[in-house]
């Protein structure tokens, strides 16, 4: 008779990683089936800068969408080539759409991947000044 070794710790994280990727999917209203990678959203005056966690992901598999406020961010993580032990990061296609506060000016984001990390900077549109009344 063999003894399976039984580590509740590490069901218990493996849990909490399911409810935690649950969670965002149903709290971004995204479609289910599609990973959802996490966000920091970042207001600093005059520009926004987005933090995405898109770690295995290439430059090449990534599009971003801009119009007013919203941006959507599209891509795919491709498996490895070989036979998967243990296999916890998802794979495919992901989409996320963000509304920010302000609308932003078109076509003039920044984009840098380093890390495994995403890093857009997009600058807010400005309004036009109001003249006064005299």
């Amino acid at each position: 008779m063999a003894i399976e070794r039984y580590d509740a710790l590490e069901q218990l994280q493996r849990i909490r990683q399911q409810l935690d990727e649950l969670s965002r999917r149903f709290s971004s209203q995204e479609a289910l089936g599609e990973w959802v990678p996490p966000v920091d959203i970042l207001d600093e005056g005059d520009r926004y800068r987005i933090l995405v966690d898109v770690a295995g992901v290439k430059n090449d598999d990534l599009e971003l969408q801009e119009q007013g406020q919203t941006i959507t961010l599209a891509g795919v993580r491709h498996p490895l080539e070989g036979r998967y032990i243990r296999q916890e990061r998802p794979l495919g296609l992901f989409r996320r759409t963000l509304s920010l506060p302000e609308p932003i000016v078109p076509n003039k984001a920044q984009a840098s991947l380093k890390g495994g990390v995403l890093e857009l900077v997009l600058l807010k549109a400005r309004k036009p000044a109001r003249k006064g009344k005299k």
